[in-house]
């Protein structure tokens, strides 16, 4: 282990690296990895007095909009909250019968000055519409009696909207429009009329439109926003080396890599989030990648030479997000609990939706009755194991109310695995997905009978043409969470439309939504998804926390395999731990690579165990959704950041490599827990060989279309970023073989 002050030591030197410093030159930035920055307050903004209707006159005091975060945004959802706006007339917002509505929308420009400058303004109040440059990200909102509320906003950047263009030089904001009404009708408007106001002007329809909303748009209220720089800011050079796989770290990935392409002495890495944690295995060895992200042990794939090591770079978790909405109030439900057999019955379609089970009334026409879920409650919200969890919760009201097919993620993923990993080691889900009923008379889809969890992929098993058309996983990862944020579903209508398609599901309305999804935390977060709390083998439901996923660390259970990546062993979990708790590794060569590309691969491990784990939302930081590494982790990585360096092969093993009693240990369990064709270990413990069956063709086709896309200058591709970081060189290789000394001097003291 590496002692504290060498870990500070290097914790300073590497801060000051992701500033363009050398490795030599100390600095006092980041004095330790486990301080955090303080949270943002946010930035407020005082507004114009709102107009008050029961008075007939303007509030005495001022208006004031608050942003949770206004600074070093990327594509996120933020909160912005106010006080002294007019009150609404309705709880639930509608376009067309609420008084005094709020739109918050974001804008191209810093000090926007026309309904066109913000993208999805102009549109008459209405929810979930679509504009030339996709979904419109406008929010609404109403406003209590006492004059406050609030709306979540997704800040969308150049990449997902062109007409914004939002990014680190090209400022934008936010602009908050409450519904002011006034005599809008007559030409001159009016403004200080508000005869016409209930029922009128004042309504959204009027109100947030360029034509009659003037008095409106007169009393917004702007907030500036900036962009954190981004890997597609980074000028595109010759990659040092290229990474692959683990889409649920690109958040992180992102951070990391726009700080270090910064620096005076940039080093370049390109990562493609797009290739998934198996695909990423198999094709480093062939030659696609240099290093793979995965959170399990590679299957041996290609007879060679080259040997490889695990380097841990992040911790996070598989969350279960969800949108459900209170039909009385309209306000999101916060709290929400979930069991293994509940989400094998979500992801299994095993309700009865819309009483389409055989023997309940009359099935749709020219499909029949669906006789594998016969019997079945009609919905979730139905369900007695739910409602006895979530008492308290209560059916929404519209589309929501009617399927909940969760949004998943489609392909082979680790992700995945995990999850329905979770779910077969419950006694009671794994005896639903055998067959067995539930104590309520409730059965497993029987489309799914035979299916054995765990899996690599979720796909769908029910012919049945309503839900072979609602159940439809998307790719890649991030997807999923931008059908979660843009509350919609991926799935369509089973019958065509006049045009032979089949329609897609309608964006569901805020205060009428039943979403559920299965993503990654660092998305979770960015998005500020409520997520479920989930049953751990000590039968408390617990939500994804940095405590609770730090509580999950040592019921972690070294691979028999490489005796270096671990998952969670669920009968060994602490009652305050989060089950679907997972550690990201590097898989990093220790032989058969250039010294300049070990040498880039092995300062980035470097950095990534050092300044790279302070969390912050800053570039070179660790984003919210993950948990910094603990020094055990830490100093595995830096040892396996040597091993690259020299490339010693399969030599020796590693201290930190050999399980021990301060370190997770191997069991029949996690062994059992991997998937088969498994590693052969080398003779180096912690080193794995790759050995090849075949060569993949599949793998070169899915390069060719990023490649060409970088060749031509497109920096701006979705999950492939060409991302500059910096060029170790010979004299950084020198100062890490120092360091290998000056931990190796220390062990032997101790």
């Amino acid at each position: 282990m590496i002692s504290t002050s060498l870990a500070r030591k290097a914790v300073a030197v590497l801060g000051a690296a992701a500033v363009g410093l050398g490795f030599g030159q100390l600095s006092a930035v980041h004095a330790s990895l486990a301080a955090t920055k303080a949270p943002s307050a946010g930035t407020t903004v005082t507004g114009p007095r709102m107009w008050n209707p029961v008075s007939q006159r303007r509030f005495a005091r001022h208006a004031t909009v608050t942003v949770s975060q206004s600074t070093s945004l990327v594509n996120q959802v933020v909160r912005v909250s106010w006080t002294g706006f007019t009150p609404s007339g309705n709880v639930l917002y509608d376009p067309d019968a609420t008084d005094y509505p709020v739109l918050v929308a974001e804008c191209n420009t810093a000090r926007p000055r026309y309904w066109r400058q913000c993208y999805g303004a102009n549109n008459g109040g209405v929810e979930g519409a679509f504009g030339a440059f996709g979904p419109m990200n406008t929010a609404y909102a109403t406003t209590s009696p006492n004059g406050t509320g609030q709306a979540d906003i997704e800040v969308l950047t150049a990449l997902e909207n062109q007409l914004l263009d939002c990014g680190v030089h090209h400022l934008c904001s936010l602009v908050i429009v409450p519904s002011q009404g006034g005599n809008t009708l007559e030409s001159p408007a009016a403004c200080s009329d508000h005869s016409v106001d209930p029922g009128g002007t004042d309504e959204g329809q009027y109100a947030f439109s360029s034509q009659t909303g003037q008095c409106s748009w007169a009393d917004r209220i702007i907030v500036p926003l900036t962009f954190a720089p981004a890997p597609t800011n980074c000028p595109i050079r010759n990659a040092s080396f290229t990474a692959l796989g683990s889409p649920m770290l690109a958040r992180a990935m992102d951070q990391w890599l726009a700080a270090l392409c910064a620096g005076a002495n940039p080093l370049t890495v390109t990562y493609n989030a797009q290739i998934t944690e198996p695909e990423a295995i198999q094709d480093v060895p062939l030659g696609l990648g240099d290093i793979a992200l995965t959170t399990r042990p590679g299957p041996a794939h290609i007879g060679g030479k080259r040997t490889y090591t695990y380097a841990p770079v992040a911790i996070s978790a598989v969350s279960i997000a969800y949108w459900v909405d209170n039909p009385v109030t309209g306000e999101p439900v916060t709290k929400l609990k979930l069991d293994p057999r509940l989400v094998a019955k979500l992801l299994t379609q095993s309700y009865d939706f819309q009483n389409e089970g055989c023997g309940h009334g009359s099935p749709p026409k020219g499909i029949g009755c669906d006789g594998a879920v016969d019997g079945n409650p009609f919905s979730l919200f139905a369900d007695p194991e739910f409602r006895q969890l979530n008492p308290k919760v209560q059916t929404p009201v519209g589309f929501g109310a009617a399927f909940q097919v969760p949004t998943v993620e489609s392909g082979e993923s680790d992700m995945t695995w995990e999850a329905t990993r979770w779910i077969a080691s419950n006694p009671a889900a794994d005896g639903f997905m055998q067959g067995q009923f539930d104590p309520w008379g409730m059965h497993l889809n029987t489309d799914y009978l035979g299916l054995k969890y765990p899996v690599n992929s979720f796909t769908s098993q029910d012919n049945y043409p309503v839900i072979e058309h609602k159940y439809s996983p998307v790719f890649p990862l991030s997807s999923v969470a931008g059908y979660q944020v843009a509350n919609w579903d991926p799935g369509t209508d089973y019958e065509k439309d006049q045009f032979g398609n089949f329609p897609r599901d309608p964006i569901q309305i805020p205060g009428e939504r039943g979403l559920f999804a299965i993503l990654d935390q660092g998305d979770a977060a960015a998005f500020r998804f409520p997520i479920a709390e989930i049953e751990n083998s000590k039968g408390r439901y617990v939500a994804p926390t940095e405590k609770s996923m730090a509580a999950a660390l040592p019921a972690m259970v070294v691979s028999a395999s490489n005796h270096v990546t671990a998952d969670v062993d669920f009968a060994k979990l602490k009652a305050d731990a989060y089950p679907l708790t997972m550690i990201i590794y590097a898989m990093v060569p220790t032989s058969g690579v250039s010294a300049a590309k070990a040498s880039a691969i092995a300062r980035f491990l470097d950095f990534v165990a050092g300044s790279g784990q302070l969390r912050g939302d800053s570039p070179g930081e660790l984003p919210p959704g993950y948990l910094p590494l603990p020094a055990s982790l830490r100093a595995q990585t830096e040892r396996a950041a040597t091993e690259v360096l020299d490339q010693t092969g399969g030599t020796s093993p590693s201290p930190s490599q050999s399980p021990s009693a301060s370190s997770p240990t191997s069991s029949p369990s996690a062994a059992a827990a991997s998937p088969s064709p498994t590693p052969s270990p080398s003779p180096g413990q912690g080193i794995v060989t790759i050995t090849l069956r075949s060569a993949q063709t599949t793998g070169l086709s899915r390069y060719a279309f990023p490649v060409l896309l970088i060749a031509g200058g497109v920096t701006a591709l979705a999950g492939a970023s060409s991302l500059v970081v910096s060029t170790a060189g010979t004299a950084a290789a020198g100062r890490l073989r120092r360091r290998r000394r000056i931990r190796l001097a220390w062990r032997r003291k101790q």
